[in-house]
């Protein structure tokens, strides 16, 4: 009650700057040095090669879905609200924001099942299958022939989990095409994002969608880097902060028709960026 009428009382802008120092003072220390989880890289992709960038195939990331799966299963299975994102430690199915980037999800994927008993999924970047039971739980009268792209030592775990599903560490599911494909926290770690929309672009008879992708409206597309070692993941990576006219221009010439805008809700403070992003998530289909 007392933080909630404070804030009713402080100005927006000074509001903003707390929060700021707040998320600043968590930072972890590196060699004495303040290390922001999100920072601005200027030198782009080339930052890799002067410095440390594991990258997604570490296994503190399996070990962190490992533990977190039965938890995560029991809330997405339930009548209960889907407010929960697998990578938080998930206190609560109520949040808001996560429950917006479920149900945009579950708006794309109803669409493409549309009048259908069965609907062949491909989730590129889907781990260990997360958005398997998502759509198993958004869907019940659907059968979900589910397909998984994504790093070696996810995908290992995920058939393990899911044995009737198809699940690949290389590029040999976009030998055929789906009626639903979507790419969520995915396709802007992709150096050459472009090359990467065209093959989803090609693998879609029915509906693509990419969502959950940082994006800005001014500043040109740069790079940055995220070190999420505050949620046990003993990594870092390279993404890009995409600019909304840009990746619309490039959807464009892959063919695709934007049917939907989503406006996601997660808002990452990047340290020295040009500009901040908005997470967004865009519904396409085929122009042909």
């Amino acid at each position: 009650m007392l933080r909630s009428v404070l804030r009713d009382l402080t100005p927006p802008l000074l509001w903003r700057g707390l929060a700021r120092l707040k998320r600043e003072s968590k930072l972890p220390l590196l060699r004495g040095k303040a290390q922001a989880e999100w920072e601005y890289i200027p030198e782009g992709w080339d930052y890799a090669l002067t410095h440390q960038v594991k990258g997604w195939n570490v296994a503190e990331i399996l070990e962190v879905y490992k533990r977190k799966w039965s938890r995560f299963a029991a809330m997405a299975a339930g009548p209960t609200p889907l407010g929960i994102a697998h990578e938080s430690e998930m206190v609560t199915n109520e949040d808001v924001s996560n429950q917006n980037t479920i149900l945009a999800f579950g708006y794309a994927i109803a669409l493409a099942a549309h009048k259908s008993d069965t609907l062949s999924m491909l989730d590129w970047g889907g781990g260990i299958g997360h958005y398997y039971l998502f759509a198993r739980t958004l869907l019940p009268d659907v059968r979900i022939e589910y397909h998984c792209k994504d790093m070696p030592l996810l995908t290992e775990y995920g058939a393990r989990l899911f044995p009737e599903q198809r699940f690949y560490a290389d590029d040999s599911c976009l030998t055929r095409t789906f009626d639903f494909v979507m790419a969520s926290t995915s396709l802007h770690y992709a150096e050459d994002w472009q090359r990467l929309l065209e093959k989803l672009a090609r693998a879609t008879r029915g509906y693509l969608f990419i969502t959950q992708l940082p994006t800005v409206l001014q500043s040109p597309s740069f790079v940055f880097i995220q070190r999420p070692y505050n949620y046990g993941y003993n990594t870092e990576y390279l993404g890009w902060c995409l600019n909304r006219s840009a990746f619309l221009d490039q959807a464009s010439h892959s063919d695709l028709e934007l049917v939907r805008e989503f406006v996601i809700g997660a808002r990452p403070f990047i340290v020295n960026a040009p500009e901040q992003c908005q997470y967004r998530g865009f519904l396409f289909r085929p122009r042909k």
